[in-house]
């Protein structure tokens, strides 16, 4: 079940080449199939340190029924699968490390089925992204949102909650699995599995997918998994009032561990829909600077916090309690400047960084460089300075660039964070992995869970975590897929 080697296997033994390429032109037509190494290239790597490796075609489904026809065919042939979005993820999560088949549902798969305004979700195909939600709610259902991550607006809604990543609410509602009521699952048998309140009808319906609980909570068996478990093909995530007044506020503030104190107490007011801190590097960034200076004697980081409500009376009550709190803490420090209005701030810095507050986006001097990763993690508010501090250190002592941002979630019960690397892809590969490896390591010291993990990373983590749970993890990959014929090579599976 498990390799050491990351070797390749022949996924032809079984059956020839030219009658998997007509089999997969019989289910899904010509123009959607291709062994073109001009088309498979692109599929084959990303912008982070993740070795490469070619898939064998590329399929572009459009029904659920189609992929159920490659997943029978697949599993009967042991055929890697790959689920593939808009491969926006970082950290090889969709290279094909045993070959096989990329299943590309980002291009045909894009319908918003539901949007249930009464029980506040939406039933989404793999392919819809951020920007494409955000303009249909606020064409159509202009009282509800979905917030925003910090990704292009192309990015996929679904796989950013299958991976439990985060958004511009996460600081009060939590990271984006916590968001996903149900999905629909095509399972190693072919079989397609609905988890969640929509379990209760025998037939598809798309007006109960309200709730996750209180059943067996199947839906964790796909959550972070990195489609290693099944292919899903729906899920339904909750939607959020839009209320009417909105704000934010601006602090800019020197060291670590002041940076880190300060997100944790704003966020633990439950005033802020999301407090966000990053060091200034990226401020400057989000303005157009491609290579942003340190000068002498500025601030360190920079946090963002929004505030909405649907009264100003409520909202200028939350802004005046913010500003309470972080004055108590401003006395403890000498080192945390003045709290100022977001609008003054971003109007005098340029309509690139308001963007940063308005829209899904992408910070586009991040991918000036051939090469972009970062190691993430959710941790404890509690150890977060010691990642400011530690990090920022080795950067100084290794004269490497860093791009930190730290966010509270669901009010600084946990945090996450992450250190951002830029670097020339193929000149600085070995460096960057072994500072990345360094970052890795001083994370799991400080009993922090690294997240959307490649494979090298999982290698590290397997041998400092419960003996027991790597072998319950085992056992569920074993049974949901004993072929192992969905995404293999990401945990060690082969």
């Amino acid at each position: 079940m498990t390799n050491p080697e990351n070797t390749q296997r022949n996924i032809f033994e079984h059956i020839q080449k030219e009658k998997i390429l007509e089999e997969l032109i019989d289910i899904f037509g010509k123009p959607h199939v291709s062994d073109k190494p001009h088309d498979l290239y692109p599929y084959s790597y990303d912008a982070t340190e993740s070795e490469g490796y070619m898939p064998d075609f590329v399929v572009l489904p459009e029904i659920v029924e189609e992929i159920v026809r490659l997943v029978k065919f697949c599993n009967e042939y042991k055929i890697p699968i790959v689920p593939y979005v808009s491969g926006n993820n970082v950290g090889g999560l969709t290279i094909p490390q045993q070959g096989g088949i990329i299943c590309d549902m980002g291009k045909r798969m894009k319908k918003i089925i539901k949007i249930h305004d009464s029980m506040m979700y939406a039933l989404l195909e793999p392919g819809v992204t951020w920007g494409q939600l955000k303009k249909y709610l606020d064409e159509n259902h202009p009282n509800l949102k979905y917030g925003y991550t910090y990704a292009p607006p192309y990015a996929s809604v679904l796989a950013n909650g299958l991976l439990s990543g985060m958004s511009n609410l996460s600081t009060s509602y939590g990271c984006m699995a916590d968001w996903v009521n149900g999905l629909e699952v095509i399972l190693n048998t072919g079989d397609i599995v609905r988890t969640g309140s929509c379990f209760l009808s025998k037939e598809y319906k798309d007006d109960n997918w309200f709730v996750r609980y209180p059943i067996p909570d199947l839906t964790s068996l796909f959550m972070c998994w990195q489609g290693m478990t099944g292919i899903v093909t729906k899920a339904a995530v909750l939607l959020w009032p839009k209320k009417k007044y909105n704000t934010a506020l601006v602090a800019l503030v020197y060291g670590g561990n002041e940076c880190a104190d300060l997100v944790k107490e704003i966020g633990r007011t439950e005033c802020c829909e999301d407090v966000s801190a990053m060091n200034t590097e990226i401020i400057k960034m989000t303005f157009g600077i491609i290579n942003p200076p340190k000068y002498d004697k500025e601030p360190d980081y920079g946090v963002v916090l929004s505030l909405s409500a649907n009264t100003m009376e409520l909202l200028n009550a939350k802004v005046a309690y913010v500003k309470q709190t972080f004055e108590k803490i401003n006395e403890k420090s000498d080192k945390v400047m003045k709290l100022t209005n977001f609008e003054p701030f971003a109007n005098l810095l340029g309509e690139k960084f308001s963007i940063y507050y308005d829209l899904p986006t992408a910070i586009t001097p991040m991918m000036e460089f051939s090469g972009v990763t970062w190691v993430g993690c959710y941790g404890s508010t509690d150890s977060t300075g010691a990642l400011f501090n530690k990090f920022s250190k080795i950067s100084q002592e290794r004269n490497q660039e860093l791009l930190i941002f730290m966010k509270s979630m669901k009010y600084s019960h946990y945090c996450s964070f992450m250190a951002i690397l830029r670097y020339k892809k193929h000149k600085e590969v070995e460096k960057i992995k072994k500072l990345q490896e360094e970052f890795l390591n001083i994370m799991l010291d400080n009993d922090c869970i690294p997240y959307k993990m490649p494979s090298w990373m999982t290698k590290i983590v397997k041998e400092r975590c419960d003996p027991n749970w790597v072998k319950l993890l085992q056992r569920v990959k074993q049974t949901m897929d004993p072929n192992v014929i969905f995404n293999p090579g990401k945990w060690g599976f082969y």
